[in-house]
């Protein structure tokens, strides 16, 4: 059984893997995976689990699952004004809390009465404010209190330490200065509550900003999601009665009145019309839908009423489908995220300990090898090697950012999804982004690849003209059939016919041939030439013109009757897509070989990859040998991509290094492909390419940032440069964390800025 739920009080990559580790404790419980763009959790457990089990296992981590999670709420538009108020009140505080704490610095400024010992009125300003902010963000303190119990740390943790140890030892600090108050001076005394205070603010803004970032990067999947109306119009009774769309059900049966939106995925039960489907698969022509067709949510109805009956669940309708896919590909498990997630396991615990440490080491520093009065002073701030120690653990503690490192991979590639999502492409499996940079091998299928996918008849040779009876009785056979050659047969005699034969009697299909219908004054074949050299005698003139547009890549189709009599050909071609020679001259410039695989003839085959410029043919491939074909070029050292149809070439699209499967827009839902073409153009592939380098090259980023971020920073934090007069203040660390998340979520919002 799998389910999702929504998951309160994560903050960090170290809270994503507390709540996996959690949830995978419990028996029963066979996978869970966290998703820190959506705050949600999927996990996959056996029947019999009491899933309070689970609840309570998150639970003692310091974390709240619910059964809330709506896959659509995730994606709207929320604006926490509440939040935002509470850290605009919160920066007003600071300003006076900094003006007091500071006072030293300026204390020419205050009167007397406020510098003498033991400063009440300073300190008692300064533990007023400190006290309410405090209470304000009392979340950290509670959450990371709970973190550190249950021995599940996080970031909280390490805000929650920097301020409550700052908090504490400026109430020691107050305790000394009313005993001794001889020993402290206004000008050289100062509390840390500034620091205690002014942590909780500014991560607190950090943490607000990249929730906008990450509502930003949500945005291309809000838009979509966005298409479909509110209201739909459900058919009850035989009364139309307007119904908010998210209620309706499978197997509703909808009216979609003229330029109005369909709300769901559907089969059109009655009516004619024309359909914009641009939106989702990019197709910028109208695309006619009669009874029968399938109709995607989202898409606009242009001309005449439909009556759709309502086909998928919610979840399987494409719009979702497509935010599902968006949304997931964030979180996929890669060789890259998962070392960011092994670093991030141990990152908090490790920044504990050497805070620890650091202030250990300064205290024996400060106690043993200092000054004629046995302390270091590397600092006129500090009063003695207690406060230096102290100073420099919980600049460790507060400068230290696992968020950087957390969101460094997943916002990049949720950003980049959204990307891919405008441009037509989808991300099924994220780690394709990856592997694409290593891919020199480009192995095409022909059909609706190559090739449109539809037949027409390029030409026809009949031994005499074609009468009306005979055109009717053509024309009457193809229509009861649906296949491809049926299709393009009718389409061509569509506007020379203008009614069904009235002798027909039926029909009988010849698998893998075509076609024989009896009528009341004859039986007439429609068949392949294989199949019709068993009936017909053909003559070398036949045979030869046959030779010819065969190797032109045309298919030759034989009308006869069951005494052998030939009335003619119809030679049909799949038409090459109007991009497809300029897309393999410019796709040598990228790849080291290009090769066209296909199940067709070899003349098919040859004369198709001769127009559009392929060198290497690989022909007569059934679609379960296709994947032996690629292996084989594996073997040879290629690293290949295979882009085909997502039904037939599933095996080797699995087999692939990468795979590119070619769909439109209805159907999606293709498992065995890394990238899905949403509008079947080839140059998509090439958007693959770039936007694939570009999200690389925006976590490569962004990893280095974050990495180099507290490589450099935790040290100076610690005070390895003290010595020459350079000290970060704990209230310094928290600003300079805080921007390290925030530049980490900017940076990945640039990736919205187009270059393809």
């Amino acid at each position: 059984m799998e389910k999702e739920y929504s998951v309160k009080n994560m903050h960090c990559a170290a809270c994503k893997i507390n709540v996996e580790n959690a949830a995978k404790k419990v028996e029963g419980v066979k996978s869970c995976e966290v998703n820190l763009m959506t705050n949600s959790a999927k996990i996959v457990f056996d029947d019999k689990v009491d899933t309070s089990k689970i609840f309570k296992a998150v639970h003692d981590a310091g974390y709240e699952l619910s059964d809330d999670f709506d896959e659509e709420s995730i994606y709207e538009n929320k604006k926490d004004y509440k939040k935002l108020i509470k850290i605009i009140i919160g920066f007003i505080l600071l300003v006076p809390l900094l003006f007091f704490g500071m006072g030293g610095m300026y204390s020419s400024i205050f009167p007397d009465i406020v510098k003498e010992s033991p400063f009440i009125i300073s300190n008692v300003v300064q533990y007023v404010i400190t006290i309410i902010i405090v209470i304000m963000f009392f979340e950290y303190y509670k959450n990371g209190f709970l973190s550190i119990i249950k021995l599940s740390f996080n970031m909280d943790s390490l805000v929650f330490l920097g301020s409550f140890f700052s908090f504490v030892y400026s109430i020691y600090l107050t305790i000394n200065v009313i005993v001794h108050p001889s020993m402290y001076s206004f000008e050289h005394f100062h509390l840390y509550l500034d620091s205690a205070a002014m942590v909780l603010v500014v991560v607190s803004l950090g943490k607000y900003i990249e929730d906008l970032s990450k509502n930003k990067a949500k945005s291309t999947i809000r838009a979509l999601l966005a298409l479909r109306p509110k209201t739909a119009h459900v058919l009850i009774n035989n009364e139309i009665v307007d119904t908010p769309t998210k209620l309706v059900k499978l197997n509703d049966i909808l009216v979609v009145k003229p330029g109005e939106t369909i709300p769901c995925d559907g089969i059109v039960l009655s009516g004619k019309s024309s359909v914009d489907e641009s939106i989702i698969s990019g197709e910028s022509l109208p695309i006619f839908k009669k009874e029968d067709d399938n109709v995607v949510g989202g898409s606009v109805n242009k001309e005449a009423p439909l009556k759709i009956l309502v086909n998928k669940n919610k979840k399987d309708n494409v719009l979702n489908k497509i935010a599902s896919l968006v949304s997931e590909a964030s979180n996929m498990k890669t060789p890259l995220t998962q070392k960011v997630d092994k670093v991030a396991k141990i990152f908090v615990p490790s920044v504990m300990a050497i805070a620890t440490l650091v202030f250990i080491i300064w205290l024996i520093l400060g106690y043993t090898i200092g000054n004629e009065n046995g302390v270091i002073i590397t600092s006129s701030h500090f009063l003695n090697g207690f406060d230096e120690a102290f100073t420099f653990g919980v600049g460790v503690l507060v400068i230290s950012c696992p968020c950087a490192l957390g969101l460094a991979t997943p916002i990049s590639l949720l950003v980049g999804s959204s990307v891919f999502s405008k441009n037509y492409v989808l991300v099924q499996k994220s780690d394709g982004i990856e592997k694409v940079k290593d891919i020199d091998c480009l192995v095409l299928d022909k059909t609706n690849t190559i090739t449109e996918g539809e037949l027409t008849v390029s030409y026809e040779r009949f031994i005499k003209d074609l009468d009306e009876d005979l055109k009717s009785k053509i024309y009457t056979m193809e229509s009861y059939s649906e296949h491809p050659i049926a299709k393009a047969i009718t389409l061509r005699l569509k506007s020379e016919v203008t009614s069904l034969n009235s002798s027909f009697m039926m029909n009988e299909t010849l698998p893998g041939a075509g076609i024989k219908a009896t009528f009341k004054d004859e039986v007439i074949y429609i068949t392949n030439l294989n199949y019709a050299k068993d009936i017909v005698s053909l003559n070398e003139e036949i045979l030869k013109e046959v030779d010819k547009r065969s190797f032109k890549g045309e298919i030759p189709i034989c009308v006869y009757n069951k005494n052998g009599d030939i009335y003619g050909f119809y030679y049909l071609k799949d038409k090459l897509k109007k991009e497809s020679k300029e897309f393999i001259k410019e796709a040598k410039t990228r790849f080291k070989k290009i090769v066209l695989l296909t199940g067709d003839n070899k003349n098919i085959a040859s004369y198709i990859a001769k127009e559009v410029g392929i060198d290497e043919v690989i022909s007569e491939v059934k679609p379960t040998e296709k994947d032996k074909e690629i292996i084989k070029l594996q073997n040879e050292g290629y690293k290949v991509m295979m882009v085909g149809d997502g039904v037939n070439d599933s095996i080797a699209l699995t087999r692939s290094d990468v795979g590119v499967a070619v769909a439109k827009g209805s159907d999606i839902a293709l498992a065995s492909a890394e990238f899905i073409l949403m509008r079947s153009s080839l140059t998509d592939i090439f958007k693959i390419l770039n936007i694939s380098k570009r999200i690389r090259n925006n976590i490569s980023f962004n990893l280095f940032r974050a990495f180099i971020y507290n490589v450099i920073f935790i040290p100076v934090a610690a005070g390895v440069f003290a010595i020459l007069g350079f000290v970060l203040e704990p209230m310094y660390c928290s600003m300079l964390m805080a921007l390290s998340s925030v530049t980490v979520c900017m940076n990945a919002l640039t990736l919205f800025i187009k270059k393809n």
